[in-house]
């Protein structure tokens, strides 16, 4: 896809589907941008990128410039204002005032978990011992999707902040399909070690 869009001066956003009724291109409001769009022809197999329950539909899907990602992201940012509290007095401290910027909620986040076999820590093997294999890593993680949910990451957890769902795509049933030349066993990593 990217060959494709930035082969062409991209000037407009692309659009799977018409998003007005009759209309192959107009304009789509992204908070305080107000961009052109056209609906392009391009085939993308939403059924390899179903997230759990949620899953995406033509109608929701607009590519964008590759130059006006970042500024999308960071003018779509949750900009919460709040002030620290002096326990003593149980006011608003003076000078105190601050802002907060949180991701939407809803965001989904995608990534690959990349195992490194330890022979690069040769001095070190007879104390970490034998690296975990894959069924141990996604047992560890599965036990442990509910502490995401409860307990959240990052900071702030206390406001309702860094609350995740964890979804596990399974290697056999997936991965392999969806990203082909990615997950290669027995592929030296460049950083030593073989990449899993």
């Amino acid at each position: 896809i990217d060959e494709k869009l930035n082969s062409e001066e991209q000037k407009f956003c692309i659009a799977l589907k018409e998003l007005e009724e009759g209309k192959d291109k107009g304009h789509i409001n992204l908070g305080w941008i107000y961009l052109p769009y056209k609906v392009g022809n391009l085939s993308i197999n939403l059924n390899e990128i179903k997230i759990g329950d949620f899953e995406f539909t033509p109608d929701k899907i607009v590519i964008v410039p590759e130059s006006l990602f970042s500024q999308i992201v960071n003018s779509n940012l949750e900009v919460r204002t709040s002030v620290s509290i002096d326990p003593i007095t149980g006011a608003a401290k003076e000078g105190a005032l601050f802002t907060s910027e949180a991701i939407p909620r809803g965001t989904i986040f995608y990534g690959d978990l990349r195992i490194h076999d330890k022979s690069a820590f040769k001095g070190l093997l007879d104390k970490v011992g034998d690296l975990p294999d894959y069924t141990m890593l996604k047992g560890a993680l599965c036990g442990s999707k509910h502490f995401f949910e409860t307990l959240g990451i990052g900071g702030m957890t206390t406001r309702g902040f860094g609350r995740i769902v964890l979804e596990i795509r399974d290697e056999d049933k997936n991965c392999e399909k969806a990203i082909p030349n990615q997950l290669n066993t027995g592929k030296t990593d460049p950083n030593g070690g073989e990449q899993k």
